[in-house]
This record gives C-alpha cells, sequence and structure tokens, in this order.
C-alpha cells in the first residue's frame, strides 16, 4: 500500500498544477502546435491525470516517475517490461500510448 501512496500524491500534485502550465508555458514560436494543443485542456480531457497512468499500466510499463501536460495529451516517463526508462505519450482524447521519439 505505501507503493501507491507515493503515486496518488504525485497525480494529485500534477493535476493541481496542470491548469497553470499553459500560463506559465513560454511562447515558442509554433503557433500550429499550440492551438493543436490548446483544443484540449486538462480540465477538458476525456483522460486525465489518473486515467493517463492507468493506460500507461495497462499499456505494460510501470513505475511512472514523471507526469506532465504537453500540447494536448500527457507526457509521461515511465519503465518498459525489460526495466529501461522510457518517455511516453498519452492521447488525452483516445488514451493511446505511444512512445515519444527523441
Amino acid at each position: 500500500m505505501a507503493r501507491i501512496r507515493p503515486l496518488a500524491a504525485l497525480t494529485l500534485a500534477l493535476a493541481t498544477a496542470a491548469p497553470f502550465q499553459a500560463v506559465l508555458a513560454s511562447d515558442d514560436g509554433n503557433r500550429a502546435d499550440r492551438r493543436a494543443g490548446e483544443a484540449v485542456a486538462p480540465s477538458t480531457a476525456r483522460f486525465d491525470a489518473p486515467a493517463a497512468i492507468a493506460a500507461v499500466y495497462g499499456a505494460g510499463y510501470s513505475a511512472v516517475t514523471e507526469l506532465e501536460w504537453e500540447r494536448g495529451g500527457w507526457k509521461v516517463k515511465a519503465a518498459d517490461a525489460q526495466g529501461r526508462r522510457v518517455t511516453l505519450r498519452v492521447d488525452a482524447t483516445t488514451g493511446a500510448v505511444t512512445p515519444r521519439s527523441r
């Protein structure tokens, strides 16, 4: 049970901080990316922070360490089946989990 508490605290902290991220984000000059990200906000996303974490675990990943709202979806850092650190993207509309390209 102690293993779940840090994850729950992380989820709660990120869920409460997510609405402020848009205010703090810098303008990178790429308007198309910003418009795509504005189409879905964390508060209106079908897959909120806890659902995004559940989708990552459901896709076979483990040990979620970071969760961040980014351009209409969730950027998640977790471990794959071999224990390697991976960065994933969870689509906020569909819940699809995909590896992020570097």
